[in-house]
């Protein structure tokens, strides 16, 4: 059975972004794009919401034909762009496959039992992008494990990671790693009997 990752970057006072969806305070050097890159070769999905699917559309298919990107870049990029990618919103009309950005398709209703048969089918990873889409899968308890990247800063104000949770999941800690740049990786999974 394939999992479902969910794979954040926080500030230590729990915000995924900024007002205006700002994401400038991640801390991005060599160490961690090598270990990003290392971490998408694992998956052959990713799931995004509408925000988050905007977001990627728009800044990944130029990153791939940027020549000063590094080769970790370059090679995320072209992981991003040429790997599946569903699209679960009801308000964007169409998604589009144009230049480097291939594998697209919409899903106009998160539906829990279509999760589960792609879990069942033959496969890599499963990547889930965006805050939103998340908190409907813990509320389903469709995520196998979470992969959060906690960044030294605290930004005061922005979206809250799992805005809208209204579920308890207790977690259990499987992994930390710390980066040289101070952002520390702290992966865990749900915990037993659940």
């Amino acid at each position: 059975m394939r999992k479902v990752y969910l794979f954040m970057m926080l500030s230590l006072d729990g915000y995924f972004e900024g007002p205006n969806h700002d994401i400038s305070w991640h801390k991005v050097d060599e160490e961690f794009n090598s270990f990003a890159a290392g971490q998408l070769r694992k998956a052959d999905l990713f799931i995004y919401g509408r925000r988050t699917y905007r977001l990627m559309e728009e800044y990944w298919p130029k990153a791939a034909d940027d020549p000063n990107m590094s080769k970790d870049n370059t090679e995320i990029a072209n992981m991003i762009n040429n790997t599946k990618k569903l699209v679960i919103s009801r308000t964007l009309a169409s998604v589009k496959e144009s230049g480097n950005w291939k594998n697209v398709e919409l899903a106009r209703e998160f539906d829990p039992d279509e999760i589960r048969r792609l879990k069942e089918m033959p496969g890599k990873e499963i990547w889930v992008g965006g805050s939103n889409l998340a908190v409907s899968f813990v509320e389903n308890g469709l995520i196998d494990e979470f992969r959060f990247i906690v960044n030294p800063v605290f930004i005061g104000k922005g979206t809250p990671l799992f805005q809208g949770l209204n579920a308890k999941l207790d977690l259990e800690l499987i992994e930390t790693r710390k980066f040289k740049s101070g952002n520390v990786l702290l992966t865990y999974r749900p915990a037993k009997g659940r």
